[in-house]
């Protein structure tokens, strides 16, 4: 047995396997601290002449109440903001998560321009640059996911190198698919001679310089600066402006010049903030996981990322794929359409705001929770969050109405007092139609994101994937079926059919989990 001689060494080491932890329960608990810190049964004979590190654990618990141990909290309510505060900040996040969507449109409607659109090109051109955009969007799409997944993760961990080593791959393998997938469509064009030279050349070039532009952005959102991603777009679009506005070059020749310089730019920057990673003294690994472990693990952002993508241009692409006998090709621009869909972004965009707001205030108060209630108390932890879940659910059903009214009023207004110069073609034939079933159709699916969050938040990604990838399917199909009986306007239906189809499935699923959180939560580390 130990003798007195070093007992000043084991209430050391007791304090430093108990630091920063709660006030232990009993020695079968001090038995696994010591376990957890390195020591053995062949430790505790040799270095401490204990038989093993339950007797060694016994002999240790005489020092539990000789210090004073942390509360136990994961949730420090002293040191977050106010409440409103709190909510203001975390909702103009989110907010800025989805601005430079907002900028894109705002300065299209401004000064007729933006980055990758203009209202005055002539419908093969708008036509092309806007599947040039939807293939950037889902191609670059997973790769997004991925690396925003992983990249945080080890962020969050303060394993600067190995997120900075993980997110190379992952960029370079989304570049090399990007590459590949261009190559793909140069010889299919070379071979069937779908589009004129030209008008495939634009396509090519706004799917190159944008897919890259968005990899760059996702390099952004990983470290959640939403806000330097909103500046990179404003200095894209004042590139266009010089280009266009100044040096009078035709648009989308000025895009190019725009985007190239801005790809550069953003280049330039992803790579020193990728490479300041490693010069983290905090870092305890460098290598990557095994290529195999490290893309199954991410095999469900990674489809994820491609059908949200997919899923928020399908109804475009069966709208302006409906034949009308005056169609140069297969699929073409729609203004009425496209119009609706822009203006319903406005919305969107105010509401994803919310989503920000969801995850940080549902994981303060089950953080604050789980460690408030005992582990025989578990059910009233579980109704606890499903109370705060029904209030959330209907705050946020209130503000989506009055989002979508204010969002109609607003520009209803400006039509009506001002002589803005694009403002009466958002009252044209069907565009209001429009507007109003695709903003109702974004509040689904941003309430859906949310419940999508919650879902991820606890590593159930497989049912994520399973919600979008069928309302993705139920969004072509009643689009397609609507929109060929009734005319094009209706493909939207396929918008709103597929976000409430989203939406019942994830919400379904967040509350079964709910009402058994106390499973998930643990099960879920």
């Amino acid at each position: 047995m130990e003798t007195s001689s070093n007992s000043k060494d084991l209430k050391s080491l007791y304090d430093d396997i108990t630091n920063n932890k709660g006030k232990p329960l009993d020695f079968w608990e001090i038995a696994a601290l010591l376990e957890i810190y390195g020591i053995r049964d062949i430790d505790a004979k040799k270095e401490y002449g204990f038989d093993n590190v339950f007797e060694m654990a016994k002999y240790l618990m005489q020092y539990k109440d000789t210090k004073t141990y942390p509360v136990k909290a994961l949730t420090n309510w002293e040191k977050l903001p106010p409440y409103f505060t709190r909510i203001f900040k975390n909702y103009i996040r989110g907010l800025a998560f989805a601005m430079p969507m907002f900028v894109q449109i705002f300065f299209t409607l401004a000064i007729g321009y933006a980055i990758w659109s203009g209202i005055e090109m002539d419908k093969t051109k708008a036509t092309v640059i806007a599947l040039g955009t939807f293939l950037a969007l889902i191609i670059t799409g997973a790769s997004a996911q991925a690396i925003g997944r992983k990249g945080l993760f080890y962020l969050k961990q303060d394993e600067y190198i190995l997120a900075s080593n993980v997110t190379k791959v992952l960029f370079n393998t989304g570049l090399i698919l990007v590459i590949a997938v261009g190559l793909i469509l140069i010889a299919f064009n070379l071979f069937f001679e779908i589009l004129p030279t030209y008008y495939f050349f634009v396509l090519i070039t706004f799917f190159f310089l944008l897919s890259f532009l968005f990899l760059f952005v996702s390099v952004y959102y990983m470290f959640e600066e939403y806000t330097k991603i909103l500046y990179f777009f404003l200095v894209g679009i004042f590139f266009v402006y010089i280009a266009h506005g100044i040096l009078k070059i035709k648009l989308p020749e000025a895009q190019f010049i725009a985007l190239v310089i801005l790809d550069l730019i953003m280049a330039v920057f992803s790579y020193m903030k990728i490479r300041n990673l490693k010069k983290s003294i905090i870092a305890e690994g460098e290598g990557v996981p095994r290529a195999s472990i490290l893309f199954y693990s991410l095999i469900p952002f990674y489809i994820y990322g491609f059908l949200y993508f997919t899923f928020l241009i399908t109804d475009r692409v069966v709208a302006w794929s409906v034949s009308t006998g005056t169609k140069p090709y297969f699929i073409w621009f729609d203004v009425p359409y496209e119009l609706g869909l822009d203006w319903a972004l406005i919305a969107l965009v105010l509401l994803m705001g919310f989503t920000e707001v969801s995850i940080h205030e549902f994981m303060y108060r089950i953080n604050d929770m789980i460690v408030k209630f005992k582990y025989n108390q578990y059910q009233k932890f579980n109704d606890e969050v499903f109370a705060f879940f029904k209030r959330f659910n209907i705050v946020y059903l209130v503000v989506s109405i009055l989002t979508i009214v204010l969002t109609y009023l607003f520009v209803y207004l400006i039509y009506k007092l001002t002589d803005f110069k694009y403002i009466e073609n958002f009252f044209n034939g069907y565009t209001p139609f429009v507007y109003w079933v695709a903003a109702i159709s974004y509040a689904f699916l941003v309430n859906g994101l949310m419940n999508v969050l919650f879902i991820f938040s606890f590593s159930r990604q497989y049912f994520s994937v399973k919600s979008i990838f069928i309302a993705t399917i139920i969004n072509i199909i009643i689009g397609i079926i609507l929109s060929r009986m009734f005319g094009l306007q209706y493909a939207v239906f396929g918008l709103l059919v597929g976000s409430i189809v989203f939406w019942v499935f994830s919400f379904r699923y967040a509350i079964r989990m709910i009402k058994k959180l106390d499973f998930y939560y643990y099960s879920s580390f």
